[in-house]
């Protein structure tokens, strides 16, 4: 257990003595300090610090953190709920997200976090963290190609070698995802900056990537002409939803994808707009688990390890 309150005690204790012995008019409480070190050392030094009765600590509820213990998981002092930390930005995530939304939602459990960085300089910019509908959680063994799953399946691009690797005969990669967000399930992504930003930024990351992901579905054929209009449309929508406005450190921005499909998002407890388009909630979902340039890696990882104990537990 690590106390860091000797320094300050040791302080307090010298600068009691020092004006006992210069006559000062202060009745400076020695004998209790004294005494208080040998019987609860740190607490004593905190009372009198805070020029207060040296019995008050006490009476209070502290919490102590072991060194040894997991600094991953925590609990809210204010809320009492549990979250996760972000090693890479001190970052706090709820391990269930819906209470938080003002979009009546199911259960969101938080399964994998991680930071999102950018140019050469890795600069930190944001934390974020994938939520999934707790029921889909228990059903992820019936979901197809999902029955034998482990985190490589998800890291490790599909591959058309006859000789698989893994050797599963199961999705691997985004495809993954693709074939979960198919079905009827609500899924989030929280997003957290590390640092002040505009909602300028976030509004031309995720059309940059809608817009990277039609032209790819167009290659491949995927969309007719009246997809192509609608998801246009959509995006431009899309785009409308970010104010013209700051988006302090620490502050939480949520894109929700319902059970029924669509995107909403939501800023702060306010909802910023909502859009009925299955392919856009679906698509922005996927960025984050792309086979190539993801989001972030860390958050992939993160998931990809989640998602293996959700099917080990079950």
């Amino acid at each position: 257990m690590a106390f860091r309150s000797t320094g300050p005690l040791l302080s307090a204790l010298r600068s009691g003595i020092a004006r006992n012995r210069n006559g000062s008019r202060r009745n400076f409480p020695i004998l209790p300090l004294v005494t208080g070190v040998t019987i609860s050392g740190s607490l004593v030094g905190y009372a009198i610090l805070k020029d207060r009765d040296w019995t008050t600590p006490l009476k209070e509820q502290f919490t102590l953190h072991a060194d040894s213990a997991p600094s991953d998981f925590r609990d809210d002092p204010k809320s009492k709920a549990a979250f996760r930390v972000d090693s890479d930005t001190n970052i706090q995530f709820p391990l269930d997200l819906s209470s938080s939304l003002v979009t009546p939602s199911p259960n969101l459990s938080l399964v994998g976090l991680g930071v999102r960085k950018v140019s050469f300089l890795r600069v930190k910019v944001y934390s974020a963290g994938f939520y999934l509908d707790e029921a889909a959680t228990k059903d992820l063994k019936n979901v197809e190609g999902w029955h034998t799953f482990t985190a490589q399946h998800l890291l490790t691009p599909p591959t058309k070698a006859p000789s698989d690797p893994l050797n599963a005969p199961q999705l691997s990669g985004e495809e993954l995802m693709k074939n979960l967000f198919d079905r009827p399930v609500a899924i989030a992504v929280r997003i957290v900056p590390n640092r002040n930003t505009d909602f300028g930024h976030l509004r031309d990351a995720f059309t940059r990537a809608l817009q990277a992901r039609q032209r790819l579905a167009r290659t491949k054929g995927e969309l007719t002409l009246e997809d192509e209009q609608r998801i246009t449309e959509s995006i431009q929508i899309l785009k409308s939803f970010f104010p013209a406005q700051t988006v302090l450190k620490g502050k939480q921005v949520v894109l929700l994808r319902p059970r029924e499909g669509g995107l909403i998002v939501e800023f702060e407890g306010k909802i910023l707009g909502q859009l009925n388009d299955p392919w856009i909630g679906k698509q922005l979902m996927l960025t984050y688990f792309a086979d190539k340039e993801t989001v972030s890696e860390k958050l992939k990882e993160d998931v990809a390890k989640g998602l293996e104990e959700i099917i080990n537990q079950k």
